[in-house]
């Protein structure tokens, strides 16, 4: 008698331990206490202005305004860095910070590369990219002739702070290190007028085009959206060499505070 109760009572004892650790499986681990985490960037577009044609050495020229802007919880930060001055671009990496004040860097295949486009600074290649598109087919019928981006904190975009990031290494051709970025809520323009900013649609026919600006279009840097990183403008041009603005895209909205 004393054996069977025994038994029954192992059984009891197993089926019990069982069913918590089945229990212990289903509930989700909470957060170590303490633990932090990464406050990540959002790059994206503000709406494209200033959209026009200029008349230059024979070429027509479809000109605009862009505006890079970050509205993550954290900053956004490219290093760039190389062994020695006979290395001509720098590689990059991303530096990622978090709400406990650290940080972490995460490698990227991006780099950057100095002048180029008659600018004395350090440019990232490629941060953002133009394209102009046919809207009747589709088909992309022209890209951007700027490559080079030198970004920082020059335009405010909701933040109530001042700005962290400025220039880019200007006048330091021998740099073996260079810091870029755009803290929370701030962006950088680049105005119609610059060096690059531009489509060429010389030989295209008179037609609704749509011109579009993406950031980051080659996914090197970790952001909290990916989705998010491009603006467009639907455009007609004319036949007496003119453009008009028919409608505009989604576009990134100011942070608050």
């Amino acid at each position: 008698m004393v054996d069977a109760l025994g038994r029954n009572r192992a059984v009891l004892l197993l089926c019990a331990a069982a069913v918590t650790l089945a229990v212990a499986l289903t509930v989700p681990a909470s957060k170590p206490a303490g633990a932090a985490t990464d406050q990540l960037p959002d790059l994206a577009m503000d709406k494209l202005t200033s959209i026009q044609i200029k008349n230059t050495n024979g070429q027509r020229l479809l000109r605009f305004d862009t505006r890079i802007v970050n509205i993550g919880a954290g900053a956004f930060e490219a290093n760039g860095s190389r062994p020695d001055t006979s290395t001509p671009t720098l590689s990059v990496t991303q530096r990622i910070f978090d709400d406990a004040g650290a940080y972490r860097d995460v490698p990227t295949t991006a780099e950057m590369y100095y002048a180029g486009d008659g600018h004395t600074h350090w440019h990232l290649r490629d941060l953002e990219s133009y394209e102009l598109i046919r809207l009747d087919n589709g088909v992309k019928v022209g890209t951007g002739a700027k490559e080079g981006f030198c970004f920082w904190d020059n335009y405010r975009f909701g933040s109530t702070a001042d700005p962290y990031y400025i220039q880019c290494s200007n006048n330091q051709p021998d740099a073996l290190a260079v810091k870029m970025g755009l803290s929370r809520g701030w962006g950088d323009t680049y105005g119609w007028q610059t060096v690059g900013q531009y489509i060429d649609v010389t030989n295209l026919p008179p037609g609704r085009y749509r011109l579009q600006a993406t950031a980051d279009a080659a996914n090197w840097f970790v952001e909290s959206n990916n989705t998010n990183n491009f603006t467009w403008a639907d455009v007609q041009l004319t036949r007496n060499g003119k453009v008009s603005v028919l409608s505009y895209g989604p576009s990134a909205q100011p942070i608050s505070g």
